[in-house]
Order: structure tokens, then sequence, then C-alpha cells
């Protein structure tokens, strides 16, 4: 099995000629369209309110002179990290909104369902309980005829194995008329494991052009990018899979040996220790390393955001396991803590760091590569809601049961003891294993050589861990989302776990924070009671989003009244999304870009470092507008290009004949 324990170096993937060059098939109709001359009739308002015009793309392209910017060198690139950038493709910095200084590379290493939804794709960013929204994983997962529609990469791998046992099986009776000739039998290729792992591997391999993409980043500007990433890595190189023995003799042809899956799962995958017959796909620890790598040439900082843990430390198909329910903190956290069971959840985070120290001396490139780690991604996001009671998931127990009387006593007179009457204190509640976890978390960090090699720790909480009864209230009732009380706590918790001088240096508090949930700040075409604005209602729109967008200075004034100044914050997720459904948020070029700009400006004005959710998503479909930076941008006539993939992505119509794929 795959495990998060063993540590070595592997060499560069021999594969990596998979990854994609060039762009996609042009944008679909209607995509790329500018503002008509008819914006004129805003033009006053928008210049008001401080906000760059819709026709904005229009400018930026008439700047353009044989494809090259008017304040373009001389030589047409620049060199950024050591490495030599196209700038002939970037706009000016004059035309160029404002940008966050971070990016996500989401749904790379850890894979989302709403990434993969195709041009006619799921409008949820939540897929209901019921729904199975993603449709492909290219390069080799298509469509229905290549694999399953899938919930999570989990269940995405169980999908896949069956899918290529069952086309081995349908080969054997149809005589092996597979596309390319392969054989498709059990004797002469690898199994239905092996081909799953293949193919979530190739697409790993194709997502991202280390040179191009991470190029095309710094030349932006953006200086830092957070990887999510699953808790299962491998020593070993799915290469290994196959192996070629030449023949003997001149007369015989060289042969093939195909590893079996038992071998295939023991190497490539990691066996849930909370379910029955759950795996997860391993991660190459080559290829991580040759990230870190590439990072390190462009001059960008990479964050490595343990995104998810065995059994999924929240609900939803961002878990990894959904539809499973979460079984992280009830068959992990609990034996371990409450009965001295072993630790599965902070083994895999101190065997994690301890990699990471060895990267120091044995990969010094990859190590400069390495900004932060996160160590955990919305811990336990949504138990206070979904807690057992009304108005939620009356019908299913917490998965964040509450910590044992003693412990809960004790570690609240830790967190409160000696505080101020004027400070908030944390409240009791099941946060409190959550909040154990996480400071047991900065502990290992704290402990290990990396704070004193110039990393740092960045620490992500959610409020929505919370029922509401257990916040400070404010005194007026908060509006545009302003809601300080979930702030004070974590304030509290930030203080009395991390110390000033950590706080000034290496830990950094990560909130998120989204306009598309929550009626307070959200934008629908056709408007109340659907969005607190319509998309169309300029005066509206400019009071909701220029007062909502304070919530970084709130974020920040909030969290310096309990930790005092000096400490460092961040916003490592944020999109101009209005609404969490496509079909109704705003997706009109002149709001996503308010929504843009005036986060940017807010938070960089209150010194919180924000990342966009997240850079690209080439087969997201609708989704990209106002959750691809890069299609954005090309919408904004910033970059040359649309963020569109090379492949289609679900509803395909094989053609009469159309041969199976059986070549992997």
């Amino acid at each position: 099995m795959a495990s998060y324990q063993s540590i070595s170096m592997e060499a560069d993937d021999p594969e990596a000629d998979l990854r994609r060059n060039g762009a996609g098939p042009p944008a679909p109709s209607g995509w790329g369209r500018r503002c008509t001359p008819t914006c004129a009739a805003i033009a006053a308002l928008c210049f008001l309110v401080g906000f760059i015009l819709p026709d904005a793309g229009e400018r930026y392209r008439a700047k353009r002179s044989n494809g090259v910017m008017e304040d373009a060198t001389s030589t047409g690139s620049e060199l950024v990290g050591g490495a030599e950038i196209g700038s002939s493709s970037i706009s000016g910095a004059a035309d160029k909104p404002p940008l966050p200084t971070g990016v996500n590379l989401a749904a790379w290493l850890s894979l989302e369902d709403w990434f993969f939804v195709g041009p006619n794709g799921a409008v949820e960013v939540a897929s209901p309980d019921d729904a199975v929204a993603a449709a492909c994983l290219p390069p080799l997962h298509l469509d229905a005829s290549t694999g399953p529609r899938w919930n999570s990469e989990t269940d995405l791998l169980a999908g896949l194995a069956d899918h290529y046992t069952q086309m081995m099986e349908a080969d054997e009776d149809t005589g092996g008329r597979t596309l390319g000739g392969y054989p498709n039998d059990k004797s002469q290729s690898l199994g239905g494991w092996g081909k799953a792992v293949k193919a979530i591997h190739a697409f790993r391999l194709s997502y991202l052009d280390f040179d191009a993409d991470l190029g095309e980043m710094r030349a932006l500007g953006i200086q830092y990018a957070r990887v999510p990433i699953s808790w299962c890595f491998t020593d070993h190189d799915p290469s290994e899979m196959v192996a070629k023995v030449e023949a003997a003799d001149d007369d015989e042809e060289d042969a093939w040996v195909y590893m079996s899956d038992e071998e295939v799962k023991e190497k490539f995958t990691c066996k849930d220790p909370f379910y029955e017959n759950v795996y997860w796909p391993a991660i190459p620890r080559s290829l991580a390393q040759r990230f870190l790598r590439a990072c390190a040439k462009h001059g960008i900082g990479a964050t490595l955001d343990m995104h998810t843990y065995p059994g999924g430390t929240s609900i939803g198909t961002f878990s990894g396991v959904w539809p499973r329910y979460s079984r992280f903190w009830t068959h992990g956290d609990v034996p371990a803590t409450d009965n001295d069971a072993h630790d599965v959840g902070r083994a895999i985070l101190k065997d994690f760091v301890g990699w990471l120290e060895t990267l120091a001396e044995e990969d010094p490139e990859a190590f400069q590569g390495l900004r932060a780690l996160s160590p955990m991604n919305e811990p336990a996001h949504l138990a206070g809601l979904y807690n057992g009671a009304k108005p939620i998931r009356s019908d299913r127990e917490t998965f964040l049961p509450p910590l044992p009387t003693e412990v809960a006593s004790a570690y609240l007179s830790e967190l409160n003891d000696g505080v101020k009457r004027q400070m908030t204190t944390v409240p009791d509640g099941n946060h409190l294993r959550m909040f154990m976890w996480l400071r047991d978390a900065i502990d290992t960090f704290r402990q290990s050589k990396l704070p004193s090699l110039g990393k740092e720790l960045h620490v992500n909480v959610h409020e929505s861990v919370f029922p509401a009864d257990v916040l400070p209230k404010q005194d007026p009732k908060p509006d545009y989302g302003l809601n300080t009380g979930s702030m004070r706590v974590f304030g509290a918790w930030w203080r009395a776990s991390t110390t000033a001088e950590e706080r000034s240096k290496w830990a950094v508090l990560d909130i998120h924070h989204y306009h598309a949930w929550g009626p307070e700040c959200s934008g629908a075409v056709e408007g109340p009671p659907a969005g607190r604005y319509a998309c169309s209602d300029e005066a509206a729109k400019a009071e909701v989003l220029g007062t909502c967008a304070t919530w970084s200075k709130v974020y920040r004034s909030t969290l310096e009244e309990e930790c005092g100044q000096g400490l460092r914050l961040a916003s490592a997720e944020f999109s101009a999304s209005t609404h969490h459904s496509v079909r109704h948020g705003c997706n009109d070029l002149s709001t996503l870009q308010m929504m843009l700009v005036s986060q940017v400006e807010a938070a960089n004005e209150a010194d919180v470092e924000l990342f966009w959710w997240s850079y690209k998503m080439p087969y997201g479909g609708a989704f990209r507008r106002a959750w691809s930076l890069k299609h954005l941008l090309y919408l904004l006539g910033v970059l040359p290009k649309p963020d569109e993939g090379s492949f289609h992505c679900g509803d395909h119509v094989p053609p009469p004949g159309e041969p199976e794929d059986g070549s992997i």
C-alpha cells in the first residue's frame, strides 16, 4: 500500500512529456464578447464607483500592435525567477486590474467534482447529496464511454477500476478489438486498478504545464501558489507499472510485463482506515518535488495545503470520500483523543512535516520552492449546521463529537485562564475538538526545523464549525456579512495557541471568504430574494459590493483587537462569484470585474493576503467566468487565450464504429 510514512527521492517522472502545451479550441460562442458602445450609458456611474468600464477588454486589445503591447520591452520578454517569460501575451501594467498575490492550483492533486462538469454540466458549486456532477478526467476519461460520472476522487478511482475491468471482460468476448490494436485481456495488459491509476496519473501530468502556467502566473505578478493535496503519497513512480523485457534473440519480439492489481494497490493507493474497501490514489513524491523545483525556477512560493485526510474531515464532494459521511473525527480523532488509540491524523501530519524537512538537504531546489504548509483545509466545515439539530440536518448525528468533559474543561482553562475582562474567551462546544487538533498541528510545526529554515504555517479555520448560539452577540445586528462573532472566537483561540513573535513571522491565520453564500452579499440575475441585489441594478450593486468588500478590514481590526498588532492574516480562498448557482449568479463582466477589484483593493489596504480560487479550471464549463482567474483575465483582455482544455468533457456521442480505447 502506498504510505504517508515512507520517504525517498525519485527521479523526474519519465511521463512528463504528457503535459499539455499550447491552447485549447476557440472559446464557445458568446464567452469572449466585449461591451458594445451601449456601455456608454453607464460609463459615468462606473467611473464614479471607481471601477474599470465593462468595455475594458476592447481597450486592452486596441493597445496591441501585431500582438505586442505598446509598453513591451524591445525583446518582448522579461526575466522572472531566472526564467525568460514572454510579455507579449500579457497586457501592460497600466491596463491590468489589481490582482491578488496568490492563487490556488485547485483540483489537481486533490480532486473536486465541479471542476469537471463540462460545458453542459452542473450549475451548483456544492453538489447536492443526490447529484453526481463530474463527467470526465481528461485526457483518458472524457465521457460515459471512457468511465463513470463521479463525486470524489475515491469514488472516481473505484469507478474507473470497475469500468476498466468490465471493458476487459467485454473485450475478451469481442475478440480484442480496441483502439490502436492493443490487446486488452487480463494477461496482456494492466488490470482495472492499474488502468485506473494510470488514468488519474495521466491527468496529473497533463493538467499543468509547469513552465507555461507558472511563467504566465509570475508574469502577471502572482507570487504564491496554494496547492490542495490529499494525504496519500507514494515513493513509487507509475511508470513502474509496465516494464519492457527485451528479447534474448533478434528473431523474437520484446515482451511487456504488467504489474498485478494487487501490487498496484500496494504501491499506488492508500486504503482508508475508516471505511471498508475505500482507496485513495497516491501522489508520487517525485511529481510534487518536480513541481516545487519548477516553482523555485519561476519565483513562485508554494503552499502545500493538506486538503483531505482519511475519512474526510468535512462533508461534501471536496472531502475526498463523498458521498460517504465524514468519519475522520468520529472514527479517528475520538479513539485517539478519548481512548489513547493510534492517532492516524496527527501521525500523517508529523510524517509529512518530516518529509518536508528532508528536502532541505536532499532536494534543496524543491525546498526553495516551498513557502508554507497548511495543515488542514476548512476543518470540520459545516459541523455547526450538520449537528443533529434543526434546521439543517436533524436526521444525522454530528460528525464532530464533543471532547470528553474533563478534557474539554482542561483545554478551556488552557485557552481562557488569565484572559483580560475586555477580551473574548473561547466558548465550550464541539469545536474544541477541532481547535485541539490544530493546536497540536501548530506544535508539530513549531518543533520541526521548518520555522528556522524560513518556512511558514498557514492555519485555516472556518466559521461554519460553530452553531450560531455559541458565538458572541453583536449589537446592532451585523449586516453585509461583517459578522465578527466567529472572528473574535478565532482570535481568542489564535492568541492562546501562538506567541506574538510567531504570529509576526511564520504563523499565518487563514479564513476563507466568499460572497456566493449567504443573503447579505450575494447577487442574482433576478434580484431579491435570490440575491441581495440584481445584477443589472448598478446603484444597489455598487453599494452592496463596496460595503461587503470591507470584510478584510473588519477581519484585520477584529483580530488585532484580540491578538495585538503585527499579526499576519490571509484569506486563501475567494472568487468573483456572486451566487453559488451559476444560473442565478451575475456573469456579466462589469459585475465580475467589480468583484475582483473591490475585494483585492480592500484586502491590500488591510494587509490581508488573498488567494484566488482557482487559477484555472478548463473543464469547469459555466463556472469558469467567476471562478477561473485565467478565464476572467482573458475575458477582460489581459490574457490572449481562454481557459479551455484540449479535450471535450461529457456529452460525447460516439460515431458508428468508433472503437473503445483500451490502449492503457
